[in-house]
């Protein structure tokens, strides 16, 4: 499967390396070194423009908010056919009239996954070839032939083999003219500054998630605490599998100058996005009062927690209250757990006669769908039966 994904990633690389070593003219270490820039160049080149149109699309999912919010309201508790319609319609001509693409946010991702598989995949078999690094056997990887394969193998910057990574057996290293000592000094710095680069996106990414966060949005408010984790795992994913796992020295390159470039991309998309569309006030307002309702529903349930907790740290301190403040905390407990129940069976109540009147609507449409179909097939049946080749009915008769 992942052979597959090895051909793009491979013909961009050949072709990169063929012009800086055949036409440019640089030495052939030096042509595979900076073919991997030419790589990260090509790929996000072809990514920019739709990172652009999703970040476009996600502002103007913004400044639609308020506006949906309003439609919602509005039918909010109806569930007849007309109201669906209606609603269904409003939001569509929102959307068409703002441009919003639901899909855009998720072409770059899409874009992007397949070659950083192939290329990991190619490098891996590349600096680890059939038959081991003493008695290799060179085959071809994609569009690379095994000569050109033997010349990434022995290729080297700064006496470093590109094929070479921190956790390479010792027999290994020394076949490639190298120490382990020597491996990690070189690309403990860049698996550092790929962390810290990594760090400094998420934040950014935090940045722009917090500034247009749907707090209404029970969805969105998990994505931006799953974010909040990530933010904190993600520097360390370059740093632990740099050094543990079979990442060679050109996966090192890449990983930062793919991270250099995203940084400055995002920095110079955010700048323009802001001065061509910033947010508007109406938009600021809304978002200003859907976060100060979260928060109060937050404090509520802190609140909530926290009397519990308090009561039962009493209890061990005080036994002779333990009934009173334990029928307290099931009291509150039980009002908490009705309040959340009656309005999620509301919820509940509304979303299942919408989703009824919705398989209505579907039902009528495929009947209608089969009766034209009927027709049209009666009607083409009916031109058959009065060609030429067949008399009618009246010619019958007056024969």
């Amino acid at each position: 499967m992942l052979d597959i994904l090895i051909y793009p990633v491979s013909g961009v690389m050949k072709l990169w390396h063929l012009l800086l070593h055949n036409v440019v003219g640089l030495d052939d270490s030096l042509a595979w070194f900076v073919s991997l820039f030419g790589l990260v160049i090509t790929i996000r080149a072809i990514i920019a423009p739709f990172t652009w149109q999703m970040l476009k699309s996600g502002r103007a999912a913004a400044h639609v908010r308020p506006h949906r919010a309003a439609i919602r309201k509005e039918f909010e508790g109806k569930f007849d056919e007309a109201s669906i319609r209606e609603m269904q319609k409003r939001q569509s001509e929102l959307n068409k009239e703002h441009g919003i693409n639901p899909i855009a946010g998720c072409m770059p991702g899409l874009i992007q996954m397949p070659f950083i598989l192939g290329l990991y995949w190619a490098l891996l078999r590349m600096a680890r070839p059939e038959g081991g690094l003493e008695n290799p056997i060179i085959n071809s990887i994609g569009f690379l032939s095994p000569e050109e394969v033997q010349s990434f193998l022995e290729g080297r910057i700064n006496n470093v083999p590109l094929p070479a990574y921190v956790s390479m057996p010792t027999e290994q290293l020394e076949y490639l003219g190298t120490t382990q000592a020597e491996v990690l000094s070189f690309v403990l710095p860049l698996f550092i500054a790929a962390a810290i680069i990594t760090a400094i996106n998420m934040a950014m990414s935090m940045y722009r998630a917090f500034q247009t966060n749907d707090y209404a949005s029970s969805v969105s408010n998990g994505m931006i605490k799953f974010m909040l984790v990530l933010s904190i795992l993600a520097p360390i994913f370059p740093l632990s599998l740099g050094l543990t796992g079979p990442f060679p020295t050109a996966i090192a390159l890449y990983w930062v100058s793919n991270n250099l470039w995203t940084l400055f991309q995002t920095i110079i998309m955010m700048i323009i996005l802001e001065r061509k569309y910033p947010l508007s006030e109406e938009f600021k307002v809304h978002h200003l009062e859907q976060r100060d309702k979260y928060r109060a529903k937050q404090k509520e349930k802190r609140s909530f927690l926290w009397t519990r907790r308090k009561n039962r740290a009493l209890m061990l301190l005080t036994p002779w209250k333990a009934s009173s403040l334990h029928a307290e905390n099931v009291e509150l407990t039980s009002a908490r757990t009705k309040k959340i129940n009656e309005q999620k069976q509301a919820q509940k109540e509304i979303s299942t006669k919408r989703r009824e009147t919705q398989r209505e609507m579907n039902r009528a449409a495929m009947e209608r769908l089969k009766k034209r179909r009927a027709e049209v097939k009666a009607k083409k049946k009916g031109l058959i039966d009065a060609s030429p080749h067949d008399p009618s009915p009246e010619e019958k008769e007056e024969n």
